[in-house]
């Protein structure tokens, strides 16, 4: 893999720390962690899938990373490949939010359209008629449904083929296959891919250059509520490693793991879809002191 096409991808993590260390110590990730990078990253599938062949064409691949390739890009392929069909298609739309308890809910909707360009049109009408700073936490949900009476069993209702996730100005960034129990990609090497893309969570195990101590600000919206602190309190590489506290609305401190998404309260209400690594930022003393942050939330 080039110098140039690892940098390409690491330009998706916005935090300034964990890009400039992996810039640095680029041999510390495989082709699974750029695969993973890729995946999670909050960017448009047509991006992430000309990403993906780029790194299939990769001459220096062995043999089974050429197949796990292989099976990444049809993977990603096949939801490009309905998402953009001429016909058949049916679109369920919701716009997503979060309730007074700061819990994923649904904003408006169901809308139905019956094609990708009139469905990405009308959501820009409704985000430029409807604008205000409400839209920082305001993403539409989208389910597509296949219009073919060969696929729909007797006595049955239709069931979507594949969940997407739409940003504000109509940008699809995320996919979900619901139609995973059929097992399109065959193998256990397949099962892998499958489960790679097609169930979003905010899981991303990448080495990180922070330590114990670090206090983070994290600003993953439209995907969380809000922009939230935490501190470090252990930093390891396993998935479990970095271990964080952070502050509940009733001032208490609650614990959790922050590469699975658990750095602020109600994080288990929350559809996340995207890792806290891609735009968390070291807080300088200077300008948040821990104590004192929370002695602040106490008060409230």
């Amino acid at each position: 893999m080039t110098i140039e096409l690892k940098e390409e991808i690491l330009d998706l993590i916005e935090s300034p720390e964990l890009y400039a260390y992996l810039m640095k110590y680029t041999e510390r990730l495989k082709l699974r962690d750029y695969v993973e990078i890729i995946a999670g990253a909050p960017v448009s599938l047509k991006r992430k899938q000309g990403l993906l062949h780029k790194l299939r064409a990769t001459t220096d691949l062995k043999q089974r990373d050429m197949e796990y390739m292989k099976l990444c890009c049809e993977c990603m392929n096949q939801a490009v490949r309905y998402l953009t069909m001429e016909s058949r298609t049916i679109f369920l739309i919701q716009l997503m939010g979060y309730d007074d308890d700061n819990k994923s809910d649904i904003m408006d909707g169901p809308y139905i359209m019956t094609s990708l360009e009139d469905m990405k049109k009308a959501v820009q009408e409704y985000y430029w008629n409807d604008f205000d700073s409400t839209w920082e936490t305001l993403y539409w949900r989208v389910e597509l449904y296949l219009d073919s009476k060969n696929e729909i069993k007797k006595n049955e209702f239709l069931s979507p083929m594949y969940t997407y996730i739409m940003d504000k100005a109509g940008e699809i960034q995320y996919f979900i296959h619901e139609k995973l129990s059929l097992n399109y990609l065959k193998g256990p090497l397949g099962s892998m891919v499958e489960r790679q893309f097609y169930s979003v969570c905010p899981d991303l195990n990448l080495p990180v250059p922070y330590q114990p101590g670090d206090v983070l600000l994290i600003d993953c919206r439209p995907y969380a509520p809000g922009a939230f602190y935490c501190l470090l309190k252990e930093v390891g590489d396993d998935c479990c490693g970095i271990q964080c506290e952070y502050v509940n609305p009733k001032g208490e401190i609650e614990t959790g793991t922050l590469k699975h998404g658990d750095y602020f309260f109600n994080h288990r209400e929350v559809y996340q879809y995207l890792s806290p690594l891609y735009k968390a930022r070291i807080v300088s003393k200077d300008e948040l002191d821990w104590n004192d942050y929370i002695k602040g939330k106490r008060k409230c």
